[in-house]
């Protein structure tokens, strides 16, 4: 039989008393064996074929080749991360955008891939072809990361894949006179959240929604829960709770509040339950930009004003930042231009610390 007629992978043995099966994978000999046979009997060479495809099915289902082998391979890439999923131990939001992370990115490119085939250089050409921000594509890496170490992989092939910053972009604020005209376009319901947002910062969306009356005692906002993703959770983004100062015309505004009088939550809907979404502000939020004659700027800007603000007045950093519900090192990360603009005119005489003690009398 010429070179060229033996069926793949299989080739009579160096002394040709038996026949050798040779598996390659991504280029790469995966697994070699000789048989006990004649390869130029049709029925010992179809009981080689037929070895060859089992091996090969199995290294694609990522199971052992032999029983008892302990270093089997790691199995599917899409099985191990329903498993990763099926035992993730976090809030139902983080489970949630995991799996469409994985779901949008992964599964698509790696889903029926041997798991431990997986190589630094493939999950970078994934994420080259990406046409997302460096933010998103290092938020990509999270659940990837976490479900090839629960596989066991070591070395992880995501672990030492950095994506380079983007340029940060200048912190966008309003002025004290643009937020006093965007409020001046709202009433009801919109005014109060929006209110709210701007003076005491408080994350769009989830945090506000979930307002309480009785977490409100006339002077603070106790901030506690959320809600994300349409349903209520008991504790917040970065589960601390924590007690906001409501400013004096916040008051002034919260306290008209018809609900105020109905008990339970601050913002009700229609049906008088609490909101899920925030499409109706978001709506009510453009409109009053349009006739207000102000470039549109997302809710999350409210938030950025109110660190503006704190600062601005010489609030220290470290209470900003527990007013946000920001840890001290984020809160620097992001505000530390406006640290910087707010701080550029203040006394420096404070850092000349104590005199020299040689300093002749």
């Amino acid at each position: 039989m010429d070179k060229g007629t033996w069926p793949t992978g299989i080739r009579p043995s160096e002394n040709g008393s038996g026949i050798r099966i040779k598996i390659w994978r991504k280029g790469k000999l995966a697994h070699s064996e000789t048989l006990p046979g004649d390869p130029y009997k049709p029925r010992d060479l179809a009981a080689a074929e037929r070895r060859r495809d089992e091996l090969k099915a199995r290294l694609r289902l990522g199971l052992p080749l032999f029983a008892g082998d302990e270093e089997a391979e790691t199995g599917q890439f899409t099985d191990i991360c329903q498993e990763y999923l099926d035992t993730l131990d976090a809030k139902r939001s983080s489970h949630l955008s995991y799996e469409q992370i994985l779901n949008r990115y992964w599964l698509p490119e790696f889903g029926n891939w041997i798991t431990a085939d997986i190589t630094a250089n493939d999950i970078k050409k994934v994420l080259s072809g990406l046409n997302v921000s460096p933010k998103t594509k290092k938020n990509a890496l999270i659940p990837l990361r976490c479900a090839l170490r629960h596989a066991g992989l070591n070395p992880n092939p995501a672990e030492g894949i950095k994506i380079k910053r983007a340029q940060k972009p200048p912190v966008q604020r309003y002025t004290p006179q643009q937020r006093d005209l965007l409020l001046s376009h709202l009433s009801g319901q919109a005014l109060v959240y929006f209110a709210v947002l701007f003076g005491c910062g408080l994350r769009p969306g989830g945090e506000p929604l979930a307002l309480l009356w009785t977490d409100y005692n006339g002077e603070e906002l106790d901030i506690s829960k959320q809600i994300t993703r349409r349903r209520l959770e008991m504790s917040t983004k970065t589960n601390v709770q924590r007690r906001v100062y409501v400013p004096l015309w916040v008051r002034a505004i919260l306290n008209k509040h018809t609900t105020r009088f109905q008990g339970e939550y601050i913002f009700v809907n229609s049906v008088g339950g609490p909101y899920l979404d925030t499409d109706v502000f978001n709506n009510v939020w453009r409109a009053a930009h349009k006739k207000a004659r102000l470039p549109y700027r997302v809710p999350y800007v409210c938030r950025h004003t109110r660190a503006a603000e704190l600062l601005s007045t010489g609030v220290d950093p470290a209470d900003a930042a527990k007013q946000l519900g920001h840890s001290l090192e984020m809160f620097l990360r992001i505000y530390s231009e406006l640290i910087e603009e707010f701080c550029k005119n203040r006394d420096k005489s404070r850092f000349e610390g104590l005199p020299s003690a040689s300093k002749s009398a």
